[in-house]
């Protein structure tokens, strides 16, 4: 995904921050199992937050080790061990990452377009590893995505209808193979987690899309850029604001059991670290986390 949805660190007490950096390298130890050495160049704190949400919702059991790796061969650093919450976050992020780069070859230009394009053969490899192993996930993905597709080329002036095509398709991926209420709380939380992704993307890929001429749905929604600036201003803050309550509200119902600090990192994510991306995207970064 984006790379919108990760911790605010100063926030996060040691033991827990060693928790967050083991679901992150585990879930780079198991994009390399399962969708290949080089699909780690994909790996972000975007699904990082997935596989820590699975990981509750599943009731998965784990377990951490210290390890190195080739991109930390010195130190050894605590890794989750591969589990299904893990594999699952792989393919997942694979089928996204693989999206992401046909839509970067439809529509930038330029060096991010030439780079997408030398990416593309492999991207199509990602999309057909993630299908082989769970083909429902390919069939939400691709046609959320070809719905987002045909609302680009509209050029649709609303901000919304993509963002809520995003985060539907997310929540149904965080919810697959739950039921009841499990499955309402997953869906709830990815769906407003996708909201905030696109919209906060779309703001901080505004200036690049008029330039480029790239589809943004704010370029439609707005006159033009001081009503933009307007907009981040006056508006933007309520309505991410929104999105992020609507997912910790969700979270507030899970059943955390005997994973205490799974909750502490997640609800850092939520009010801590995408508040400071929210801050970014307005055009005042905040350090202190607020």
């Amino acid at each position: 995904m984006f790379g919108y949805v990760k911790p605010f660190i100063p926030n996060l007490r040691v033991k827990e921050y060693e928790l967050y950096k083991s679901v992150y390298c585990g879930l780079c130890q198991s994009m390399k199992k399962h969708t290949g050495n080089l699909s780690r160049v994909t790996l972000s704190y975007d699904m990082t937050f997935f596989a820590l949400v699975r990981t509750v919702l599943c009731k998965t059991d784990f377990s951490i080790r210290k390890r190195r790796c080739a991109v930390h061969p010195i130190k050894k650093r605590p890794m989750m061990d591969d589990n299904d919450a893990l594999t699952y976050a792989a393919y997942v992020g694979a089928l996204l990452a693989a999206h992401k780069v046909e839509d970067t070859v439809a529509d930038d230009k330029g060096i991010k377009k030439l780079g997408a394009q030398l990416l593309s053969p492999y991207a199509g490899s990602l999309k057909r590893k993630a299908k082989r192993a769970e083909y429902e996930i390919g069939t939400l993905v691709s046609d959320a995505m070809g719905e987002i597709r045909r609302l680009e080329e509209a050029k649709c002036p609303s901000p919304d209808m993509p963002a809520d095509v995003f985060g539907k398709m997310l929540g149904a991926l965080l919810a697959l193979g739950l039921d009841g209420w499990t499955e309402k709380i997953a869906y709830e939380i990815g769906l407003h987690t996708g909201r905030f992704v696109y919209l906060i993307d779309a703001v901080c890929d505004y200036e690049d899309d008029l330039k480029n001429g790239s589809y943004n749905p704010f370029l439609y929604a707005l006159a033009d850029e001081a009503e933009m600036q307007r907009f981040k201003e006056e508006a933007l803050r309520g309505v991410l604001t929104m999105e992020s309550d609507a997912i910790l509200r969700a979270v507030a119902l899970l059943d955390f059991e005997n994973k205490p600090m799974f909750r502490e990192c997640i609800e850092n994510i939520i009010l801590d670290g995408m508040g400071s991306a929210l801050s970014v995207a307005v055009g005042k970064e905040e350090t202190h986390g607020k």
